[in-house]
């Protein structure tokens, strides 16, 4: 009962930052304060509070208080369930979404791609590009199309939502994905690791249209010490 008493305290406070009620370097009440908010004791706030320290969430400075990091993990909730781009995902957390090292280029595909997207004899195209949360890299993707699918719509000027971009310009709505969440242990790609860290989440998305047809297929390599991702489980 004490353990679920302190992972939902730990659950509360998260709700608070993701919501923009407690912001990074904001101090929070006192420890008799938050127990009597809770109605758990001070030893069990405490269990809570070691849990977020330990994520870097919080910090405590010894005789002035407990406080929000100031480069406290972006925390996300039903990321993992909804459908959303990284841009899109950024700015829902209130920071600035920029883009750099785009590449875009055609080159035949590997066996893994010819699978997920049912390719015979055809090539494919590749956008290559690195996003970034304030300036801080938080993910490094590949998105690959086929190049019937793709034709000549992609370009160096290319930004911002992939999502959009399908739906305003090429008539494609992206109805759905299915994705693989991968450790990527010691096979790590140099430029990610250079750009985003050697904390690397691999997210494998092969994304559908309304009618199921396979219209593209991303590796999404994510930064994991600043994306951090919870399911609620019920």
């Amino acid at each position: 009962m004490q353990n679920l008493l302190y992972v939902n305290v730990d659950e509360s406070i998260k709700r608070k930052i993701e919501e923009g009620l407690l912001n990074p370097g904001d101090r929070l009440p006192p420890e008799m304060e938050l127990a009597k908010e809770y109605g758990i004791s001070r030893s069990t706030l405490r269990e809570a509070l070691k849990m977020l320290q330990k994520e870097g969430i919080l910090i405590t400075k010894n005789g002035i208080g407990t406080y929000v990091a100031e480069n406290a993990p972006i925390i996300l909730r039903n990321f993992l369930n909804k459908l959303m781009s990284i841009g899109e995902l950024i700015k829902s957390v209130g920071l600035e979404d920029t883009q750099s090292n785009m590449k875009i280029y055609k080159t035949s595909p590997c066996t893994e791609w010819k699978s997920k997207l049912n390719l015979k004899d055809e090539g494919v195209v590749v956008i290559e590009r690195l996003r970034e949360a304030n300036g801080i890299g938080i993910s490094y993707s590949y998105h690959i199309f086929p190049e019937s699918i793709a034709k000549n719509y992609f370009d160096e000027s290319f930004a911002g939502s992939l999502l959009k971009f399908l739906r305003n310009y090429m008539n494609i709505e992206i109805a759905y994905s299915l994705t693989e969440i991968c450790s990527i242990g010691e096979k790590k790609e140099n430029k990610v690791t250079y750009y985003i860290g050697e904390n690397v989440l691999l997210f494998k998305q092969l994304h559908f249209d309304v009618k199921d047809n396979p219209i593209f297929y991303s590796l999404d390599y994510m930064n994991n010490n600043i994306l951090k991702f919870f399911i609620r489980r019920e």
